[in-house]
């Protein structure tokens, strides 16, 4: 086999287009010997390049051996004097191409291959006849497209120090024969090795996408800036076509609208590799409550990893994400963001289960990144008014509630990590007495518990397939539970109708309570099917080890209990809250901990002045025992605050005022990495 070798070609992002012509220059031209061969073994091909350089005039010699460590190149001159490898590593190349060269200059640049003897021989003819010069090239340069094959290699390296991707591209040209057909079977070989080689590197994605999954990307278009879609064409999509990544885009069109469409398609899993969040953390919130809001959350959860790429204002998933893989950030995030989402690999990440109660309702949520109390949560969404003027306008509300500095009363419990005690679920205070049964199993009662019932009789759906078991409650009263689409339009919409919210109203399994009309079967055999469908029902949500929010907690279960006045009370699961906050350094993305930041009434302006400074690198925690700011890792808390002026928020959105309970289920989603598991 003859084949043409790899101009070497590198640029960074931040180059401008006027210096196209340099890079010209430097860039090496390839030529295939017609004499040269090449080697194809099960695992490796291998083949000799010749790079002709121009300034020294002479030819080098390149051995390209393609492996499953990556593409291995080594160069040494005629004489032998210096000799010169690289390894691109299998997992820095993202994608390559195959076919005729490409017509505008790639991104790293593309120049003519030319042989040297053809070259000779065009100058000649230059010479002799000068104004046949322009004629002559272009038919030399339209033989030349006719009959070579080329193959395009897009990595993007890895560098130390700083860290950064050096994005690179390798064009091998390949002219075995004058039959270009032949030229790109040769070319397509390594094409093929090459998605064979990152498909047994263990990038479970590379194998989804080799089975005709795509990835799903959600997009809002007015993220950050307002230029979500500008962002995605320039930035992303052109990542994505080196990658080979087949994808579905979807443009948000109204708040809440990546939950419902996560939620309600059908078929997300047989289509689907994995989904893509092009947008700030509030999108990728959706998302989350999307799943859980599925019949079958546990299967989504474990076959569809979820990516974010940084396109709005709140990042700090983003950032975390790059932080655990030690992956750059700036000064490319988007473009650092869609090299780990096409990457191919997965990591478990924690999920909190947040419960909340306003009013006479009661609901559950699901949290990734951050739940606040008291300064920070006031900073981030007091501030909203000044969102034109970018990050700045946390710096100016930092200042003024420093001036004007606020201190919340409240209750505080939280169970510390080093407690190895589990108390069971228990029944919220508002699950009314008539709905408990007099013969329900031990299981039965824990789902009674899980989730509270309507009042005065119990709910039961028999199996499917079996017509004779007559259920006592009349038809009337089931259809008012039968159709969960049909809630009313409330702003608590997008989490009443989830199968663990303590208002749900999606059919469910119940024990009977009461007597019920059978045919002809024993009330033995009607128990056991009772008991094996709550046993099912219990698979279709996550189970709480801790007491229900308008339950007691007890010192002797292991919390831990103040009560007083709060500047602050912050929890992270991430090390990161936003791009540059870097506020819970000791986090990792599947530690099964919430690291809990408590600031209490007392602390001294400076020393609150030095806490918001030191956020931007992780020096804010104190490292000896402080009696005003403390952070505590813990595994569920809870904030029972006093009055009805305040703000709550949850992963940097808003919610209602009231008590407050968190519980952390340690990597229940997985998130796309470089790492994997």
């Amino acid at each position: 086999m003859t084949a043409n070798p790899t101009p070497r070609v590198e640029r960074q992002e931040s180059e401008a287009e006027a210096q196209l012509k340099p890079m010209h220059a430097e860039t090496a031209e390839a030529e295939a010997e017609v004499n040269g061969a090449a080697e194809a073994a099960t695992d490796e091909l291998i083949g000799i390049f010749y790079v002709e350089n121009r300034r020294r005039k002479q030819n080098i010699k390149i051995v390209v051996k393609l492996c499953p460590e990556g593409v291995y190149l080594r160069r040494e001159t005629a004489q032998n004097d210096h000799i010169n490898e690289q390894l691109i590593r299998i997992d820095d190349i993202i994608g390559s191409s195959c076919g005729q060269r490409l017509k505008k200059r790639a991104r790293g640049g593309l120049t003519s291959c030319k042989s040297t003897r053809n070259q000779q021989q065009e100058q000649q003819e230059q010479h002799q006849h000068p104004d046949a010069e322009g004629a002559g090239a272009e038919e030399q340069q339209g033989k030349e497209a006719d009959n070579s094959a080329y193959l395009y290699i897009y990595a993007y390296l890895k560098k130390e120090k700083p860290l950064r991707r050096v994005q690179t591209l390798r064009i091998l040209r390949f002219r075995t024969s004058d039959d270009y057909a032949e030229n790109l079977a040769t070319a397509r070989l390594w094409h093929r090795t090459i998605r064979e080689h990152k498909q047994r590197s263990g990038a479970a994605g590379q194998v989804a996408r080799a089975a005709g999954k795509r990835l799903l990307i959600l997009l809002n278009p007015k993220s950050g800036s307002g230029k979500g879609r500008e962002l995605f064409q320039k930035q992303v999509a052109p990542l994505l076509r080196e990658a080979e990544v087949q994808y579905d885009l979807q443009i948000t069109t109204h708040p809440n609208y990546a939950q419902e469409f996560v939620r309600s398609r059908k078929d997300l899993m047989e289509r689907y590799s994995g989904i893509v969040v092009a947008s700030g953390d509030g999108l990728f919130y959706e998302v989350l409550n999307g799943l859980m809001g599925r019949m079958d959350w546990r299967r989504a959860c474990r076959e569809l990893p979820l990516g974010i790429i940084p396109c709005g204002s709140g990042n700090g998933l983003a950032k975390s994400i790059a932080h655990h893989c030690n992956e750059p950030y700036e000064p490319k995030p988007i473009l650092h963001a869609t090299l780990i989402c096409v990457a191919g690999r997965a990591t478990p990440m924690d999920v909190v289960r947040v419960e909340l109660t306003h009013r006479d309702r009661h609901y559950v949520m699901y949290s990734f990144l951050s739940i606040g109390w008291g300064l920070i949560a006031d900073i981030d969404i007091e501030s909203e008014s000044l969102r034109s003027i970018g990050a700045q306008r946390f710096t100016l509300w930092a200042i003024r509630r420093l001036i004007t500095l606020r201190c919340y009363r409240g209750k505080l419990y939280y169970l510390p990590a080093k407690s190895s005690t589990e108390q069971p679920a228990a029944a919220p205070a508002a699950a009314p007495a008539a709905a408990q049964s007099t013969t329900g199993t031990p299981q039965e009662q824990a789902n009674s518990q899980a989730e509270p019932q309507p009042a005065a009789f119990s709910e039961f759906k028999d199996l499917p397939d079996d017509e004779d078991v007559q259920l006592r409650d009349n038809q009337s009263d089931l259809d008012q539970f039968a159709d969960a689409l049909s809630l009313d339009r409330s702003i608590y919409r997008q989490n009443a109708d989830s199968w663990h919210s303590a208002v749900s109203r999606r059919t469910a399994y119940y024990s009977i309570g009461g007597q019920s009309s059978r045919s002809n079967r024993s009330r033995l055999n009607v128990s056991q099917r009772i008991e094996a469908a709550n046993a099912e029902f219990n698979q279709l949500m996550p189970v709480s080890k801790i007491p229900g929010l308008q339950m007691p907690l007890s010192a002797a279960d292991g919390w831990l209990h103040e009560e007083g006045e709060f500047v602050m009370v912050h929890a992270a699961y991430t090390t990161h809250l936003a791009s540059d906050c870097y506020f819970a350094p000791e986090s990792r993305l599947n530690d099964g901990l919430i690291y809990l930041v408590i600031i209490r009434a007392g602390v001294g302006r400076s020393q609150l002045l030095n806490f918001l400074l030191g956020m931007h690198n992780g020096t804010h925690l104190p490292m000896e025992q402080d009696p005003h700011i403390q952070v505590v890792p813990v595994r569920a808390f809870r904030i029972e605050p006093c009055g009805s002026h305040g703000i709550l928020t949850i992963d940097g959105e808003r919610v209602d005022y009231g008590p407050i309970q968190a519980e952390v289920f340690p990597g229940l989603i997985n998130v796309m990495t470089t790492t994997g598991q």
